[in-house]
């Protein structure tokens, strides 16, 4: 199991929980990087394979995103650009880097999470959520199409899209930390 994170921290806590959980002698490798940021997503593929040592995985799940509130028109650009990135660019990043080793491999699967705001952009009437809503509905997109590319050129590979509704984690006080903002209770 290889973890990547931008937070040492929550790094840390997940290791804590899959060993708690892990069957003995599960090797857990962390690794900190930005999935936004496509030389740390390589840094952390070669990481992967040094450590692991191995040519190949078996499962790949694409899981990150910061959920900040930003509007199109209102928020600054960069705020804009950064969510967005996380939210897409990172599913896009980590499958350029890491699709190559499931399909070196006798069997896999690649689970890409959406979010139920890639069925609707809205988090409400009072509420922008553009680059988040966007992000998402590319995510949704890329996976769709991808069950068929798989099928056609991969077909030991199999896809899988996650939509899930709002979870009770820290992503909204972890978003802000990301986002420069000050993080809500």
């Amino acid at each position: 199991v290889a973890l990547c994170d931008v937070s040492a921290e929550s790094l840390e806590q997940t290791r804590a929980l899959c060993t708690r959980a892990a069957p003995a002698g599960t090797r857990i490798s962390t690794h900190e990087a930005d999935v936004s940021d496509e030389s740390q997503v390589i840094g952390f593929r070669d990481a992967v394979l040094d450590v692991h040592e191995t040519d190949h995985i078996h499962l790949l799940f694409n899981n990150a995103g910061i959920g900040a509130v930003v509007s199109f028109l209102l928020d600054d650009r960069e705020a804009w650009e950064k969510t967005f990135a996380v939210c897409w660019d990172g599913v896009y990043y980590c499958s350029r880097a890491f699709v190559p080793l499931l399909v070196a491999s006798p069997e896999g699967h690649l689970v890409n999470t959406s979010s139920v705001n890639g069925f609707w952009a809205s988090l409400g009437p009072q509420s922008a959520h553009s680059a988040y809503s966007s992000a998402k509905f590319a995510v949704k997109g890329f996976t769709e199409a991808l069950i068929n590319d798989f099928r056609i050129n991969a077909p030991h590979v199999g896809v899988s899209l996650v939509m899930p509704g709002h979870i009770g984690t820290s992503i909204v006080i972890n978003s802000g930390r990301i986002l420069g903002r000050e993080p809500k209770e």
